[in-house]
């Protein structure tokens, strides 16, 4: 759907995110600064391509249903280990496609294409012209590169999806208030990869982290939205959480539940004696209920792709 990002690099992320967990896993423990947001005056410079590009079939004896996507990637090169080509495309266009990581890359549906999306297996080797962010290269060069080696052409779709909606339970929300000064917010909607390197030392950053205790998933943020609490607490959902509450402010959050269990009317199944499902959590340790909707869902459909040129 939320691993020490910072433990992380870029390429085993986009194989988490791709693989898309169906049960609910710890939220992303998260510590950074939040850059600021800076308008353009101009026109935005065009997108820089990789000077050099290496895409090559991913060696024989990978194991069966490994994930792959791993590598070892920096500011001068990104390299991408036995990736599938679908696992490339939902990193290009979906979880940095536009420069920085998303927390619920899954929401976004890919369709179309050939069969072999899905099982044949690439390296990438490349080198940008000059140092380019882990978010640009994943992104960006990554679509520039797809378009050239794999012909890619893709169209993007609005659909009505189904959706939980985030509403305020009957007896009222019971949501402890941020406490300003206790530490310094965090907007999680704007997190890229790169902030990672812009924490100023001896600021206490608010932290959103998630734990196991036995059965147990245990969930705590400080000084976060619902809006964020939505992105970052049900990304691995079987579909996308609208805040529909109208609630605005921060809050700290603290959330125990039995992960993996998704019944949405609130009853827990006698399979999961571990604690209450997520649906069920909500209400009474929250005031607040997931209820399913539909709403618009962004997709993205493959129109036409080959299998990539030479070197």
């Amino acid at each position: 759907m939320k691993t020490v990002v910072s433990a992380m690099n870029v390429a085993k992320k986009v194989a988490l995110a791709v693989a898309g967990i169906a049960a609910l896993t710890s939220p992303i423990v998260v510590g950074i600064m939040n850059a600021p947001l800076i308008r353009a005056q101009s026109a935005p410079a065009p997108t820089p391509k990789f000077e050099v590009a290496s895409v090559k079939p991913c060696r024989a004896d990978i194991a069966p249903g490994s994930r792959g996507g791993g590598g070892n990637s920096s500011p001068g090169r990104l390299s991408i280990e036995c990736q599938t080509v679908m696992g490339l495309i939902q990193a290009a266009y979906v979880i940095f496609a536009n420069g920085h990581t998303i927390s619920s890359p899954m929401h976004v549906p890919i369709s179309g294409g050939p069969a072999w999306i899905n099982s044949d297996r690439y390296d990438v080797n490349a080198k940008p012209d000059g140092p380019q962010s882990e978010e640009m290269m994943n992104g960006r060069m990554m679509q520039a590169l797809l378009e050239d080696r794999f012909k890619l052409q893709i169209h993007r779709e609005t659909r009505e999806v189904p959706i939980y909606a985030l509403t305020a339970a009957k007896g009222g929300i019971k949501l402890k208030p941020f406490q300003e000064g206790s530490c310094t917010p965090i907007d999680f909607t704007k997190l890229t990869m790169s902030a990672l390197d812009s924490r100023v030392p001896g600021v206490n950053y608010c932290r959103n982290v998630g734990r196991r205790k036995g059965g147990i998933e245990i969930y705590d943020a400080q000084g976060t939205s619902l809006d964020e609490f939505c992105l970052l607490q049900f990304g691995r959902m079987d579909r996308p959480v609208v805040n529909k509450t109208g609630i605005m402010g921060l809050f700290d959050i603290h959330l125990e539940f039995a992960p993996g269990a998704t019944d949405p009317d609130g009853a827990d199944a006698p399979s999961d004696p571990a604690g209450p499902s997520i649906f069920t959590a909500l209400q009474q340790q929250l005031g607040l209920k997931l209820e399913p909707a539909k709403g618009p869902g962004k997709s993205i459909v493959i129109d036409h792709i080959e299998k990539p040129s030479g070197n």
